[in-house]
């Protein structure tokens, strides 16, 4: 008699119904099956769980229907789907690292019998110690000075296994700063359990080099194109209707620029605390990423959405007694202006500058989108994080000259490739910041994941989870745009108002419904994938949001597309929150094209600015490290907790 087997979904396997079969996208690409494995997977997924026999999975069917399951579950293991084990999968083994392992290993379950052996030796400091166990903590680890390589450095164990590497001088140096150490500790972390599951080794980050926060290089990239000016109204049109029609053909030769602008100046007066708690939330690391969509080995990302975690936003601030750049990371005060050597005054201004050639260097003319994206972004994040700490701001996006010329390029000694974005103006508080308040909304700003595929298709609940999504789409009504609720399936909001699949028009008087059943998600499926990109599952989220505008309206000249765009981000930042509240992620998607949107609206005369996907993360290879704490003034907020994809 053959011994019994135990199926077990791999992670990262999404489903998504179609008019004339199902997509299924697992690790070994796109497959197309029958309609009817669709509502079969979403029946079978809890039985598909390793600890289930499929013997006892066919004992709960009729007679007549277990042939039909039997070849079900054989064409989930020829798409790499699913895998048929000999053993029961054993207890204590984390979801997320065995989605990881799922990645490297034919079994897994023998490179995860300890849970997690990793071991890094780090040329550093002594005080690396305490950053790097804390990365690693959600994986139980254990930091010990090493004795066996002779190395100054540390030796990570974890269980009573470990895995030795070599020593390396050129891993890491001395970071400047808290955040750059907590940062290169996730991914010292992250690069040590990659190893131990069995990937090819990549080079470790030195902290002054991390992408994100790295000061290498000219300020400037060389060859980059410039995005100024964008005079006609054709080419605003092509930048919102068809986004892939201004992207480079191939990879562009362009050096990156140096991500945090060149110190040349000495370090100026510390910020108040209530600011740098705002600016917590836009401008310092909080997530670390690696893995086959990042590039250079990693990313760090902060608060804000940003294309690739490339940040060509830079934050300036600006009183009466002088001005000065801030420092990404670190938060520092660099004078730029000659009679910044005194304290701040007491009207501060923080000005928003672009520097475009940090996009431009590889998305070429698409980098405009970008940049105003994520100027407006940075506008409503700092409103919204003003707003929950008690503190007045009046933000404006505005659009000013590039470089030295004009008033604020010559105070802030702007590059020749950035220019004006924005400003907020801040009053101080007239009381203390409210920490624990403060402490929530920053964790809500963490929530935001990266990656394509961040989403649980399959064992995720059938009925999902608008929370106040719905209510914060009808708070901010702008008679300018046009803000559109995609239900992918079932949804369940924070007033228990019941959501079926379709496409509602929100405003502020309520939904309005548009289109019914699943169509819209299709359409969305359908124009995504002709895209010929790395498209999400939609039916593996819950629902997805697009903020439109007109065409005629938002193309009239770049200055007006920035206004529009602004508007449209005070938007999508409160979907992001709103999202994270109900304990989903909200991402934002580029690369939505007009025609798209006019099949899943009926409208043809809207082209989107922005599109977020909301639903519930499940395993999918992301591993999530925590790092130090960090103090400001008397409050302890937690600086980083870094999403790393191995």
């Amino acid at each position: 008699m053959a011994p019994d087997l135990f199926p077990r979904l791999l992670s990262a396997v999404h489903a998504v119904a179609g008019r004339d079969g199902t997509l299924l996208t697992t690790r070994t690409g796109h497959h197309r099956g029958p309609a009817a494995l669709h509502p079969l997977l979403h029946r079978l997924a809890p039985l598909l769980d390793g600890r289930t026999a499929e013997s006892s999975v066919l004992d709960r069917l009729p007679e007549s229907g277990r042939e039909v399951v039997r070849r079900g579950l054989d064409h989930l293991e020829r798409c790499g789907a699913l895998r048929r084990e000999v053993i029961a999968r054993p207890e204590g083994i984390p979801g997320q690292l065995l989605a990881v392992a799922d990645l490297f290993s034919d079994a897994p379950y023998e490179r995860c019998a300890a849970l997690l052996a990793a071991g890094a030796t780090v040329c550093a400091p002594a005080d690396w110690l305490r950053p790097l166990e804390a990365a690693l903590h959600r994986l139980s680890v254990r930091a010990e000075p090493s004795a066996a390589s002779g190395a100054p450095g540390v030796l990570v164990r974890i269980d009573e296994v470990e895995v030795r590497l070599a020593p390396d001088d050129g891993w890491l140096v001395e970071p400047i700063g808290e955040v750059e150490r907590a940062v290169a500790a996730a991914a010292v972390a992250a690069e040590a359990v990659a190893r131990f599951l069995g990937r090819p080794p990549r080079p470790l980050p030195g902290a002054r080099d991390l992408p994100g926060l790295d000061r290498r290089g000219p300020r400037t990239s060389a060859g980059a194109p410039l995005l100024d000016p964008w005079p006609v109204s054709d080419q605003l049109r092509a930048l919102l209707l068809d986004p892939a029609s201004l992207l480079p053909a191939a990879e562009p030769e362009c050096a990156r620029p140096a991500a945090v602008r060149p110190l040349t100046a000495g370090e100026g007066p510390r910020l108040p605390d209530w600011l740098r708690a705002l600016l917590w939330c836009v401008h310092v690391p909080l997530r670390w990423e690696s893995g086959e969509l990042a590039h250079s080995g990693g990313w760090a990302h902060r608060g804000l959405p940003s294309a690739r975690g490339f940040y060509p936003v830079e934050l300036y601030l600006v009183t009466d007694t002088g001005a000065w750049y801030v420092e990404p990371g670190e938060l520092r005060l660099v004078p730029v202006s000659r009679s910044a050597s005194a304290e701040p005054g007491s009207r501060f201004t923080l000005v928003l500058t672009v520097r475009e050639t940090k996009v431009s260097h590889r998305y070429h003319r698409y980098a405009t989108r970008l940049c105003l994206q994520e100027a407006g972004l940075a506008l409503a994040a700092l409103g919204d994080a003003a707003r929950d700490a008690g503190i007045a701001a009046d933000a404006v996006a505005e659009l000013g000259e590039r470089g030295r010329s004009g008033p604020w390029g010559e105070l802030l000694d702007l590059g020749p490739d950035e220019r004006p974005v924005g400003r907020i103006v801040l009053d101080p508080p007239h009381r203390a910041l409210d920490a624990p308040a403060f402490a929530r909304h920053l964790a809500l700003v963490r929530q935001r994941r990266s990656g394509h595929r961040v989403f649980n298709a399959l064992g995720a609940d059938r009925v999902g989870r608008l929370g106040s999504l719905p209510a914060d789409l009808a708070a901010v009504p702008d008679d300018r745009l046009s803000a559109f609720l995609v239900v992918h399936r079932p949804c369940l909001d924070a007033a228990d108002g019941h959501w079926e699949p379709g496409c509602y028009r929100v405003t502020g008087q309520g939904p309005e419904p548009v289109r019914a059943g699943l169509e819209p998600t299709e359409r969305l499926q359908r124009g995504q994938d002709a895209m010929g990109w790395l498209a999400p599952d939609y039916l593996s989220a819950v629902a997805t949001v697009i903020v439109a505008a007109p065409v005629d309206e938002a193309t009239t000249d770049v200055r007006r597309l920035h206004e529009i765009t602004a508007a449209a981000a005070r938007i999508a930042h409160r979907v992001l929150l709103g999202a994270a509240a109900a304990g989903a992620a909200g991402r934002i998607h580029n690369s939505l094209r007009a025609d798209v949107v006019a099949a899943v609206t009926g409208d043809e005369r809207l082209a989107p600015l922005f599109q977020m996907i909301v639903g519930f993360p499940g395993p999918d290879g992301t591993i999530t490290v925590d790092v130090d704490e960090t103090a400001f003034g008397s409050t302890k907020i937690t600086t980083l907790t870094g999403d790393t994809r191995c």
